[in-house]
């Protein structure tokens, strides 16, 4: 049996993050458009998705355009309209709407980029995807995907956020790219750009303090990829207590 020399090296850190995301960075799927002050954010696909089973018809156009939902139903919990709220009340939505053909559905039932928790965005994660319009879409361009105003120019797109009228329940916020914002009647057909979040893989760090009874809950390389223990690579561990060592093993 080969005997295993483990020589630990610790680094203190203190308020740092494995690697820092950008506003433009093509991440994760699609383009960070928006960062909190824990080092996660938002991401915007690259392209539109498209509807298989469009109500207006079966043209190429056509399948560009879905309807946020039925005309006049309520649906609770979709009425915010803040940064990071897209995704509550997508899941709002979709429990009112379990199954359909509509904006929210296409944007949970997507995979693309290899992810399946897309979202629709409220209506000021869409104010903020398109002030930053031109540079997401030229990073969308370099990485397979298209602009904005691509496809059916003079349309759109649904936000997830119906609107605040506690007693006419027709109209839901839609923002065009020009980043006019404007109330429209659900069953209306326009375009629909999903996005997603993401965490920091190590918010903040603590002071680093050995102690061999910690439960060790994740392992990341220094890009901040999850990773597997491995000798003579420099890893870093996040343990149950929030403490965080940065480790190299000889073998």
């Amino acid at each position: 049996m080969k005997k295993i020399l483990m020589l630990f090296i610790f680094f203190k850190l203190i308020n740092s993050n494995v690697k820092a995301q950008s506003i433009g960075d093509f991440y994760q799927g699609g383009v960070v458009f928006y960062l909190d002050s824990f080092g996660g954010g938002l991401i915007v696909d690259i392209a539109d998705l498209s509807n298989p089973n469009p109500v207006g018809g079966t043209t190429s156009f056509d399948t560009l355009l879905s309807r946020w939902g039925n005309y006049s139903n309520h649906v609770p919990g979709t009425s915010s309209p803040f940064l990071g709220s897209g995704e509550t009340n997508t899941q709002n939505f979709i429990s009112f709407y379990s199954n359909g053909n509509f904006a929210a559905h296409l944007c949970v039932n997507s995979n693309r980029g290899g992810y399946n928790d897309w979202f629709l965005p409220s209506k000021q994660e869409l104010e903020e995807i398109f002030s930053y319009k031109a540079l997401i879409d030229s990073v969308a361009l370099i990485n397979g995907g298209h602009l904005f105003d691509d496809f059916a120019t003079l349309y759109p797109y649904w936000s997830s956020t119906e609107t605040p009228s506690t007693i006419d329940y027709r109209n839901t916020y839609a923002v065009y790219p020009s980043n006019f914002s404007v109330l429209r009647g659900k069953i209306l057909e326009y375009k629909v750009r999903a996005t997603r979040s993401f965490r920091s893989p190590i918010n903040s760090i603590t002071n680093i303090e050995t102690n061999e009874n910690k439960i060790v809950i994740k392992v990341f390389n220094l890009l901040g990829q999850e990773s597997i223990p491995e000798p003579n690579t420099i890893l870093i561990f996040l343990y149950s207590d929030g403490s965080v060592e940065k480790k190299i093993s000889f073998k």
